[in-house]
């Protein structure tokens, strides 16, 4: 988790004077991901008459709900002011008054339904502000299990597409407090689960709270913290890594005993809670109740206050809209910003 994030995913620019570091928009691909996710061999929903009571079932519907990519392509998109953004504030050390959150917005387009049988899933991810607008990855997954996935980035700065590997499990996203693992790569065998109980929520979900001075106009219209889920039934489940000297030794989550949404998590290392991360899951109004957004993810570390949150106005997303596959290329990353 700790890793230079700067080292993976950053593009050296050389130039006279000094060395400049863009940070690339792959970070971008774990949160389209986890937004609507690759299409899986997800059974149809069926209702639960009881609650499951096991452990391994319950981890693998949670995976499928947040992951399943149930829908055919689903978009994220500017709509007027509103805007998806990636906020992450400093550790509290090292805050001082004037000092605002880095903050970048951006769109993200997925297709789960290529038309080529060949191609398993087709995403891109464009941010839209500040000094890398208009940086654009695309990332093409195959039906061949055996076959890598092709990831192209595209750097308006250089006017060229460059070329990147997928990043480690521990690997932190987008400068966040949160990692690819967590967003992306972790699959339920990564673990072993165990239900201790069934519960409720039982206070609001988190969010960012901001100082007036640390505002800017993409957060004034940040959410306040969440309290239409208390009182919903969840599964209560722990989950132990299975990797040696992980960063976490197990996480406990709050799993919706309906739609498997994980609302929020909590992770541990020596008994010790070091990491909370909340989830809004709403719902985008389609039969099956597993399928649902989330509207924000908010994740503090307690060892240091760092924070991180990602905001996704529900207006700004499209499902099952009328593109064709070639809308996802090179060529459209290249003319986006224009």
């Amino acid at each position: 988790m700790i890793r230079d994030f700067t080292r993976l995913s950053a593009v050296v620019i050389h130039g006279r004077v000094r060395t400049m570091y863009r940070k690339c928009p792959y970070c971008l691909l774990a949160g389209l991901i986890w937004l609507f996710g690759d299409r899986l061999l997800a059974a149809d929903f069926v209702p639960q008459s009881e609650p499951l009571n096991d452990a391994d079932e319950i981890a693998q519907q949670a995976y499928t709900a947040a992951h399943g990519g149930l829908l055919d392509n689903a978009l994220s998109r500017r709509q007027g002011r509103d805007v998806s953004v990636v906020v992450n504030r400093a550790p509290l050390a090292m805050r001082t008054q004037g000092r605002k959150p880095g903050v970048q917005t951006f769109d993200t387009y997925v297709n789960n339904s290529p038309s080529d049988p060949a191609i398993k899933s087709l995403q891109m991810a464009i941010l839209t502000s500040g000094k890398t607008k208009g940086t654009g990855v695309l990332l093409t997954r195959y039906a061949d299990p055996q076959k890598s996935a092709t990831l192209s980035m595209w750097l308006p700065a250089l006017r060229k597409i460059r070329r990147i590997n997928e990043p480690s499990y521990e690997d932190v996203w987008f400068g966040t407090n949160l990692t690819y693992g967590e967003l992306v790569l972790r699959t339920p065998e990564d673990e072993i689960h165990e239900l201790l109980g069934l519960g409720r929520i039982e206070n609001c979900l988190e969010v960012m709270q901001l100082e007036p001075w640390e505002r800017s106009r993409y957060t004034l219209r940040l959410p306040g913290p969440q309290c239409a889920h208390i009182g919903k039934p969840v599964y209560r489940l722990k989950s132990t890594t299975r990797f040696k000297n992980w960063w976490y030794d197990y996480h406990i989550s709050d799993i919706d005993q309906r739609t498997f949404a994980v609302y929020r998590t909590v992770y541990y290392k020596k008994g010790e809670k070091i990491k909370t991360v909340s989830v809004d899951w709403q719902s985008l109004d389609q039969p099956d109740p597993r399928i649902s957004y989330p509207r924000y993810i908010y994740a503090i570390s307690h060892q240091d206050g760092k924070d991180s949150m990602v905001f996704v106005p529900r207006n700004t997303i499209s499902l099952n809209v009328e593109l064709d596959d070639s809308y996802w290329s090179e060529e459209t990353l290249q003319g986006y910003a224009k």
